[in-house]
């Protein structure tokens, strides 16, 4: 039988090292070396079973290696640090990674490092749930210090002999499970239908809204809004807020022109700053690539779209549509006009007039409001965004440009040139009436630091 090939990876300092030094019967050792290449060790186990271990950097610079050395591994424990929220973020670009460029035959473990820490910020609930997404990952937490639970992960690794099934996680399955069990049973009705009504009309002949409970299929449950007139002049976006309970004033960052890319950490930077400044998060209510994170860390993610334009997401596993309402939203407003059917770009009016009532908020009993900021991102790599960022210039908002699409990359080209001709014409226009800030930048505390500065410091609003 083939050497059984192990690799675990994940950000600097979790507890990658002194796994494999726990696995080689060394001492644990509280100083920190960080692991600068990808090193490998031969290691026997249970059963006089040799396997090859593979050590590898946590920095970024080396990714790229270490995915392509993953290609020819059976095994990969991705390792993040329980008392440490960035390396769980990072968790899910190495998930993704793998799921996109992997063989489909290695066996991947989510594992939890440190769990004897006193100061933990992940929970086991949020691991469980984050993996939900990836029904082939298994999840196991660890304390090398302790060693606890490193039976477990010896158990996991999985030998050449019969006798070793690999299936480690049943126990902490049932465990899961068994929680799940006690929380209320939905009824047939509820579990049979995507979404169903949750709340009445406002008049009994023809409501120009109506508010849903929206099932997504992995459980998850969203507010749906449902507009049927979007250009009626008596819609009140406040009378709505109020009745999903979003009548507090909240700062608000909002995506302009935002699709599914491979930004992984950019959006965790964002998700990050939200959560720091109790930020709500607008978007199209399709697939940015932001879900995720905002799941972890509880953060609101409202998305906006013309009813037309998007499809209702399904059971079923395989091909995802690109337009389908994507989980990790809390609440969607899906717009109609009866004049003219809704398509993508004519949304803008209402987008950028929800995030103004999210940030007022109610009236306070001095008839003040609490008034916060609201900043966009303007990414513009989906069509039809031009409509939404005049309406964003015209409410003299900050709009943070990020470089990767044809038109956000000709504003970092004519940065220090306000007479440029662009090849949007009306874009040109609006750079030179709006306030935009160029981060020429993906990385995750970049964005961070720059959506924190303009929700909390700047003039703006």
């Amino acid at each position: 039988m083939e050497n059984q090939l192990i690799a675990f990876v994940g950000d600097p300092a979790v507890g990658k090292t002194s796994i494999i030094k726990y696995l080689k019967g060394l001492e644990f050792d509280e100083d920190y070396s960080p692991t600068e290449q990808i090193e490998s060790t031969d290691v026997t186990i249970q059963n006089n079973e040799t396997i090859t271990i593979y050590d590898t950097p946590g920095n970024v610079t080396e990714r790229k290696q270490v995915i392509e050395m993953l290609k020819n591994i059976h095994i990969v424990f991705v390792c993040f640090d329980v008392e440490n929220i960035d390396s769980f973020d990072s968790t899910l670009q190495w998930l993704d990674d793998i799921k996109k460029q992997i063989n489909n035959s290695m066996q991947v473990c989510l594992v939890g490092c440190k769990i004897d820490s006193d100061n933990r910020q992940i929970s086991q609930e949020q691991a469980f749930e984050f993996i939900n997404d990836y029904p082939n990952v298994e999840y196991l937490e660890i304390s090398v210090k302790t060693g606890e639970n490193m039976d477990m992960l010896i158990d996991k690794i999985p030998v050449t002999t019969p006798q070793g099934d690999g299936d480690l996680q049943q126990s902490y399955r049932t465990q899961q499970s068994n929680k799940q069990s006690e929380k209320p049973i939905h009824s047939p009705e509820r579990q049979s239908q995507t979404y169903k009504s949750q709340s009445s009309l406002l008049n009994k002949e023809e409501p120009l809204w109506k508010v849903y409970d929206f099932l997504f299929p992995t459980g998850r449950v969203a507010k749906l809004v449902k507009i049927s007139d979007v250009d009626a002049k008596n819609l009140s976006i406040q009378d709505i807020l109020f009745k999903l309970q979003l009548n507090q004033s909240y700062p608000v960052v909002n995506l302009i022109g935002a699709k599914e890319t491979n930004k992984g950490k950019f959006y965790a930077g964002i998700a990050r700053a939200c959560f720091n400044t109790d930020a709500v998060i607008v978007d199209s209510g399709i697939s940015t690539g932001i879900e995720k994170y905002v799941i972890r860390r509880g953060i609101k993610l409202i998305g906006v779209a013309p009813e037309q334009e998007v499809k209702y997401p399904n059971q079923s596993t395989g091909f995802i549509d690109p337009f389908e309402i994507s989980n990790g939203h809390t609440h969607i407003f899906l717009l109609n006009n009866k004049e003219k059917m809704m398509v993508f770009g004519l949304e803008g009016v209402f987008k950028i007039n929800l995030c103004k009532k999210l940030a007022e908020g109610r009236l306070a009993k001095n008839g003040q409001r609490e008034s916060m900021k609201v900043v966009h991102i303007l990414l513009g790599e989906q069509e039809g965004f031009l409509n939404e960022l005049q309406q964003a210039v015209m409410a003299n908002h900050p709009i943070i440009v990020i470089k990767g699409s044809p038109l956000c990359d000709q504003y970092f080209q004519n940065y220090n040139n306000p007479h440029a001709n662009y090849s949007n014409a009306s874009f040109g226009q609006l750079v030179r009436k709006g306030h935009f800030y160029g981060l020429n930048s993906l990385d995750s505390e970049d964005i961070a630091q720059y959506v924190h500065f303009f929700l909390t410091v700047t003039p703006y609003n």
